[in-house]
């Protein structure tokens, strides 16, 4: 039987970029571990260093999402160690994985903090906003959906 290499593949993974429209990724050094499609804050030397989105307050500090590049793996835990120079995505279209079944397209998009773990949601008890980001599909928990940032 012959297979297609599209057939039954998800349109993307969490941190991929998602189109070629015009983005900006900037340059930073990760603070303790980031994975791809994380929401992340800048950390203890805000000109060089992020770290991940994961304490109560933080998704009003977010600047931009953790781009995924081909790298080995390691064996940290997290894609992108400590100390690792990590893309960010600062404005453009990126996928993310939703975090709750109510995802649509055109709603802002939240983050939900809990365990030191940050998700996307569409809002509700204790998610909080981050600033410049829109969801530009809609989706269920655990889907890949597209995510704007404009900042």
């Amino acid at each position: 039987m012959f297979n297609y290499y599209a057939q039954n593949q998800d349109k993307g993974f969490p941190g991929m970029k998602a189109n070629t429209t015009v983005d900006t990724v900037d340059s930073f050094a990760s603070e303790g571990g980031v994975n791809p499609g994380d929401p992340v804050i800048r950390g203890t030397d805000p000109e060089k260093q992020v770290t991940v989105a994961a304490t109560s307050g933080d998704g009003a500090k977010v600047i931009g999402i953790a781009v995924h590049t081909h790298k080995d793996p390691n064996e940290t835990g997290a894609y992108y160690e400590d100390g690792y120079c990590l893309p960010v995505m600062t404005s453009g279209d990126i996928y993310v994985t939703a975090g709750d079944d109510s995802i649509v397209a055109g709603g802002q998009a939240y983050v939900s903090i809990s365990g030191g773990t940050a998700t996307f949601v569409s809002g509700g008890e204790g998610a909080e906003s981050v600033s410049g980001m829109k969801f530009m599909e809609s989706g269920t928990e655990g889907d890949i959906v597209r995510v704007r940032i404009r900042n």
